[in-house]
């Protein structure tokens, strides 16, 4: 897939920006990983049709693998409220 059509390249952008977990969503995501494990893969698939990056693409899969697997656990951040 040497000339990605642009069409393409915008979806994969688009849905990059959908599902990778902002500043504010930060502390309520991080800790779930399906969130994390989505917002790899759709980083590789950006990587791959985009730059051309084989070698990203397959670290932010094995990544995204070790997410789905329960290998990567990060717990969520306690909430103001938790202490009352």
């Amino acid at each position: 897939m040497k000339n990605c059509d642009e069409d393409i390249i915008l979806l994969a952008q688009k849905l990059n920006d959908k599902l990778k977990i902002n500043h504010v969503q930060w502390h309520k995501l991080k800790g779930k990983k399906i969130n994390r494990s989505a917002e790899l893969i759709s980083a590789a698939l950006c990587q791959l049709l985009i730059s051309q990056n084989e070698k990203d693409a397959i670290n932010y899969l094995e990544e995204s693998i070790k997410w789905l697997k329960g290998i990567n656990v990060d717990k969520p951040c306690p909430s103001k409220h938790s202490s009352l």
